[in-house]
């Protein structure tokens, strides 16, 4: 299995809207896409280091490159780098 997870500096007056919209996005791709085991999003409480977080699960790599150059994905990574200003992405492999 593999982990994926991706955090993002989001302008902070588009903060709360930038979530919803992702949320709604993430919601598509996982009614879409197969390979995506799991995934959930979260809205950093604390107003200190990255602002916005999916983390999500993937049976392969395979399945994560599936996912990573979907159509509908790139529309997302689109629309996070339209309201982000920084961004770091973090990938491992764990055990079920």
């Amino acid at each position: 299995m593999i982990k994926h997870i991706v955090f993002w500096k989001v302008k902070e007056e588009l903060r709360q809207e930038a979530f919803e919209t992702f949320c709604g996005m993430t919601d598509h791709l996982r009614s879409i896409l197969p390979e995506i085991v799991e995934t959930r999003a979260g809205l950093n409480y604390n107003q200190d280091g990255y602002h916005i977080c999916v983390d999500a699960v993937f049976r392969n790599e395979k399945d994560l490159e599936t996912y990573i150059y979907h159509p509908e994905h790139l529309k997302v990574r689109e629309y996070m780098t339209s309201v982000s200003y920084d961004k770091t992405v973090f990938d491992y492999y764990f055990d079920e």
